[in-house]
């Protein structure tokens, strides 16, 4: 039996579930479906009551005087297409495994009306080839938080990827360490720690983090600046590299894929014709790799130490596959 004090959540529910604003309920059928789903009688004028009630909490609530045909929820805690992206994000996560996607993304859905809601199923969520992980990591993720807000130590084991596509167990584990802050880069989540009798800071991913237990010890010190995510852009998207500046030379058709790869980080210098000259300012490692993918359509211009490295690349590859 809902109590009459609970029935306020009872309209909510409805308008939440059944309303937006192309699907539009008035009193009648709030009444109707009131009593259809929760065996509750609601006098017109209640159902009045409740929705200034409503309103008066801070729900934005469409009625007649703005529509002249009824009530319905205006806004929401997400607009729909914040709601598909968070579902594309989710579909789209390697740390996510398909099944605990799925469950993520029906809570999602879940906070639209069930018109919204079919309009979100009718989209296509690629699930990307590579998900691996569990429930796991989420907990990894909240005991290291746990421990970060209460300022003590963790021991844990460090895993690593063997042959046969499961986990091991790493030489140097278990460790000890001070958490100081949980990372999210390059489709990972790390926790930047220090281990104990370390010097320097270190990343580990959390999903390669097991059995966290805290310990009744504070966290190590860090004294001097300390920026996660300055930390994060260095010696993870930067692999510890220090930026250098490169000048390559390409064909115009090459532009978007050089574009995706560099954004602003590339300087158009010279246009001639259909070949272009660039100026990147970028970490060696991630030059490399495009000048690799695309070695038969640029030319690098300086420096010359760089255009050695990749003269013995290929070199290398040459005698290698056909000598």
């Amino acid at each position: 039996m809902i109590t009459q004090k609970a029935t306020i959540l009872c309209v909510y529910e409805i308008l939440k579930t059944y309303t937006d604003e192309n699907h539009i309920l008035p009193a009648e059928k709030i009444r109707e479906k009131l009593k259809l789903i929760y065996d509750v009688d609601m006098e017109r004028r209640a159902v009045y009551r409740n929705i200034e009630a409503l309103r008066s909490m801070g729900i934005e609530i469409e009625g007649y005087r703005e529509n002249r045909e009824g009530y319905y929820l205006a806004e929401r805690e997400f607009e729909l297409p914040e709601i598909r992206l968070l579902c594309d994000a989710v579909a789209g996560s390697d740390m996510i495994k398909e099944e605990t996607g799925k469950t993520m993304i029906k809570k999602l859905i879940g906070t639209q009306s069930i018109f919204q809601g079919r309009m979100l199923q009718k989209t296509v969520f690629v699930k990307s080839g590579k998900k691996t992980w569990n429930k796991q990591l989420f907990y990894n993720i909240d005991a290291l938080n746990v421990a970060i807000n209460q300022g003590c130590k963790v021991k844990a084991k460090l895993m690593e990827f063997s042959f046969d596509h499961g986990l091991k167990e790493r030489t140097d584990s278990p460790a000890v360490f001070s958490p100081y802050a949980t990372i999210w880069a390059e489709g990972n989540y790390y926790i930047l720690a220090k281990r104990e009798e370390a010097e320097g800071l270190e990343h580990f991913r959390i999903d390669l983090i097991k059995d966290i237990e805290p310990l009744e010890r504070g966290v190590d010190m860090i004294f001097g600046s300390f920026n996660p995510g300055e930390y994060a852009r260095r010696y993870i998207l930067e692999h510890g590299e220090h930026r250098e500046v490169y000048t390559i030379s390409y064909r115009e058709e090459l532009w978007q894929k050089l574009e995706e790869a560099f954004g602003a980080d590339a300087e158009v210098m010279k246009k001639e014709g259909t070949e272009i000259s660039v100026k990147i300012s970028a970490v060696p490692s991630a030059v490399r790799s495009w000048v690799l993918e695309h070695l038969d359509e640029c030319d690098i211009l300086s420096p010359k130490k760089f255009r050695e490295e990749i003269q013995t690349v290929v070199q290398k590859a040459w005698q290698k596959y056909w000598r």
